[in-house]
C-alpha cells in the first residue's frame, strides 16, 4: 500500500502578525523627516549652548584677573593662546583658541620670560569664533586705560542673534550683554548698539 502525505498549513486560520515591506519603507520615511526637522533645532541649541559656556569661562577668568591685580598690587593682562602650538605664550592663535592669564610686570599684554601665569582659559571649540578690540591689563589697583569688548559669535553663521559680548570698562567691572530694546539681538559695549558677527 502505497502512503500519500497530503501537506497542511500549520497556520491555517491564524493570522501571522509583522510589517510589510511597503509599511516599513513609509515608517523610515516618516522618521527621516523628523530627524531632518529636528536637526538644524539641535545644531541651533549647541551653538547657544557653548556661546553661553565661553562667556561664562571668560567672564570667571576676567573676575579672577582683576582679584589677582589687587591681591599682589601688580599688573595682570590676559592674551590670546593656543596651547596646542606652543606651551604658554601669547598670540599664537585666537581668542577663541584659548587664552592666558598672567602676572605682567611690564604691562605690555605679552608674556615675557620670568612672567608668572596664574591661569589658562580652554578652546571654544569649533562652533565660537571670540574677538578682543583692545588689549585687557588690569593695574594693581584693578583698572584699566581703555574699555575692552570681548564678542561672541558662531563660527557657522553670522547672524546676529547668536551674537554676546562682554564687556570690561575702565573701572575693571565685567559686565555682559543684553537685548535692551527687544529685538532679538543683544546691545553691547558702552554705546549699547545693536551687536554684529562679521
Amino acid at each position: 500500500m502505497k502512503q500519500v502525505f497530503r501537506h497542511q498549513n500549520p497556520v491555517q486560520g491564524v493570522r501571522v502578525a509583522g510589517f510589510t515591506l511597503l509599511e516599513l519603507m513609509a515608517v523610515i520615511a516618516i522618521l527621516s523627516l523628523l530627524v531632518m526637522m529636528a536637526a538644524p533645532s539641535f545644531e541651533d541649541t549647541t551653538t547657544k549652548a557653548s556661546i553661553r559656556a565661553g562667556t561664562t569661562d571668560l567672564a570667571t577668568d576676567l573676575a579672577y584677573a582683576r582679584s589677582a591685580a589687587v591681591t599682589r598690587s601688580e599688573s595682570v593682562s590676559l592674551c590670546a593662546s593656543d596651547e596646542g602650538i606652543t606651551p604658554r605664550a601669547c598670540n599664537n592663535g585666537s581668542w577663541d583658541d584659548g587664552w592666558l592669564v598672567f602676572y605682567d610686570t611690564d604691562e605690555d599684554a605679552v608674556l615675557d620670560a620670568g612672567e608668572e601665569v596664574v591661569r589658562m582659559g580652554a578652546s571654544l571649540g569649533r562652533r565660537v569664533v571670540l574677538t578682543l578690540d583692545n588689549a585687557v591689563t588690569f593695574s594693581g589697583k584693578g583698572v584699566k586705560d581703555l574699555v575692552s569688548e570681548f564678542r561672541f559669535c558662531s563660527a557657522d553663521d553670522d547672524n546676529a542673534r547668536y551674537a554676546r559680548s562682554i564687556v570690561v570698562n575702565v573701572g575693571g567691572l565685567v559686565r555682559y550683554s543684553r537685548d535692551t530694546d527687544s529685538d532679538g539681538i543683544h546691545n553691547g559695549g558702552e554705546g549699547g548698539g545693536n551687536l554684529s558677527c562679521p
